[in-house]
Order: C-alpha cells, then structure tokens, then sequence
C-alpha cells in the first residue's frame, strides 16, 4: 500500500523538492532561534511569540522537508560513498527534527505557567538543534557538491582548460 502512494507522489512531485523545501526550513528555524534570542534578553514578549510559532512551522518544515528527501532519493545510480553520506545526511536530519520537536513541546508546556518566563530549556534545545542544522546543511551540501547528488551533468557549467 504504501510504496502505491509513493509511486503516485513520484509522477506529481518532481524529484528536486527536496532543495525547495529545505531552504524554506533552514531560513525559518534559524529566524525562530534569533526571535527567541531577542525575546530571552531583551525580555519581549512579542518576539517570544514569534519565536514559538515559527519553531512550530519549523517543526512542520522539517517534517516536509524529510518526506520531500525520502522522495528525491535515488540510492541506484549513486556510488556507495554517496548513499553512506545520504544516510548520514538522513540520521542527523530526523535528529535535528527531534531536537526542534522537544524544543517546541517544552515551549509549549511551559508557555501557559504563571511563573513567568521560563523557556531557558527550550532556548537551548533549539541552539542545539541549530548545531545540528548547520550540520545537516553541510553534509548537504556535500552530497550537492562533492557526489553531484541530485544534479544531471556535473561539471558542464566549468571551463576546464
């Protein structure tokens, strides 16, 4: 049943949503640590707020983008160091997601107290899932740029002397 639905994804969604879904991700989850940093302190509400909700849609953009990855992965044509590091890029992914999700949740749990502000927890939760972002995005960028994973003609855009 399963690999039916995935089939039906493959002919509607082209295999490169993957870059066009983490970009968003990468830029929402960074603002949402930077709101939550302004709002820790400089103790402002408003980008308290700003914060928790764009790690929410964080947490949703991460989760899109690990759907849109399994999608553009073609582990046959690839050389078994590149599927090695896709699995890698993968792992630290669904880690980073985890991270995020924690972060949110504990926001969320401690939103709502009357003791005031105490979301010290979640702030690092989220700067750790920021390390683990910025990981990601470079195995990414080494599957990209070092395997030429999800491009067709590597090199045809340089002149070789």
């Amino acid at each position: 049943m399963l690999a039916s639905v995935y089939h039906i994804l493959y002919m509607f969604i082209p295999t490169t949503i993957h870059p066009m879904v983490v970009h968003f991700t990468i830029a929402i989850l960074y603002l949402a640590v930077l709101a939550d940093l302004i709002g820790f302190f400089w103790k402002s509400e408003f980008y308290e707020r700003a914060g928790f909700i764009m790690l929410g849609l964080g947490v949703l953009a991460t989760i899109a983008a690990g759907f849109a990855g399994v999608l553009s992965e073609n582990a046959d044509k690839l050389t078994p160091q590149a599927v090695a590091l896709i699995h890698t890029h993968a792992s630290f992914g669904e880690l980073t997601g985890i991270v995020f999700l924690a972060a949110w949740v504990v926001r969320l749990m401690t939103r709502y107290k009357k003791s005031g502000r105490v979301f010290g927890p979640s702030l690092i939760l989220s700067l750790i899932g920021l390390a683990l972002l910025t990981y990601v995005g470079h195995l990414g960028g080494a599957l990209v740029y070092d395997h030429g994973v999800g491009v067709n003609a590597v090199g045809l855009g340089r002149i070789h002397p």
